[in-house]
This record gives C-alpha cells, sequence and structure tokens, in this order.
C-alpha cells in the first residue's frame, strides 16, 4: 500500500492507515486499556511493517472503526462527497484498479458526460495462510489458540 500510495502523491491522493485495535491480542500486543498502550503497539506495528503512510490512531471506543462499519482490514477510497471504494479487505491491486477506474471517471466526467454508479463485486486474493499465522505467534500463544479454536 505504501508503494501504491506514492505512485498517486502527485494526483492529490493520500492514503493514511487508521490504527483501531489490537485484532488477535495475546501475551505481546494486549488489548488498548489506554492511547499510550495503543500508541505502543501502533509503533511496533510499523517498526516490524515499515509502514511509511501516516498513521491514525482510533480513539479506544473505536470511533472511526464504528462509523466504517468494523470491516476486518478494510480500505476506503472516499472522494469529495462520494464514497467511491469498500472493502473488507486490503488487496492492493484491487484497490489500485479501483483508484485507476475512479480517477479516470473524475478526469472524463466533464468532457465525457460521466455520472457514477454504484456497483459491488467479489474480488480475489491470495491466500496468505502463513504470514497470516506469523503474524498470529508474534502477537502471543494465545492469539494462534484464540483464532483456531
Amino acid at each position: 500500500m505504501d508503494d501504491l500510495a506514492d505512485r498517486y502523491a502527485d494526483r492529490g491522493v493520500t492514503s493514511v492507515f487508521i490504527y483501531t485495535r489490537e485484532a488477535h491480542p495475546a501475551e505481546n500486543y494486549r488489548h488498548h486499556r489506554s492511547m499510550d498502550d495503543k500508541r505502543r503497539n501502533a509503533r511496533a506495528m510499523v517498526a516490524h511493517t515499515g509502514l511509511r503512510r501516516r498513521v491514525l490512531l482510533d480513539d479506544l471506543s473505536g470511533t472511526a472503526h464504528h462509523g466504517y462499519n468494523l470491516l476486518p482490514n478494510m480500505s476506503w477510497i472516499v472522494g469529495r462527497n462520494i464514497v467511491l471504494y469498500k472493502a473488507a479487505w486490503t488487496e492492493v491491486h484491487d484497490i489500485e484498479n479501483a483508484l485507476r477506474q475512479s480517477l479516470d471517471g473524475m478526469d472524463r466526467r466533464q468532457t465525457d458526460g460521466l455520472r457514477p454508479l454504484y456497483t459491488e463485486r467479489v474480488a480475489w486474493r491470495p491466500n496468505v495462510a502463513d504470514e497470516f499465522r506469523k503474524g498470529l505467534e508474534r502477537n502471543g500463544p494465545q492469539a494462534v489458540e484464540d483464532f483456531y479454536k
């Protein structure tokens, strides 16, 4: 996603990561009891992943997470007055496809008289079970046990 954000920065596209909650808390990364806990975990995530995009922290009540439908690994493309894309999972190729299509439509809306329309579709992503399990293990044995129960 960082590379995608870099490629589209000159088009006025801003990409942020909203850190909402610890999805699989365990011994190493527990539920956040304070904003300091949340900051500490977010910094660890950034250090581990090398994330370069701006990271915003949701509040402890999860106001942003609730506002965006509590999707598990959600991604949104938001225009000035319209949601251009919403997905329940972050899949960079699908997001880039939607971003390209949205930017093309916005570029052509005046000259070609285009109007937005709403669609839903199923997209496909690679199965990254091994990587996912490694992430659970990084959180601690309890995360692995809870997830695979």
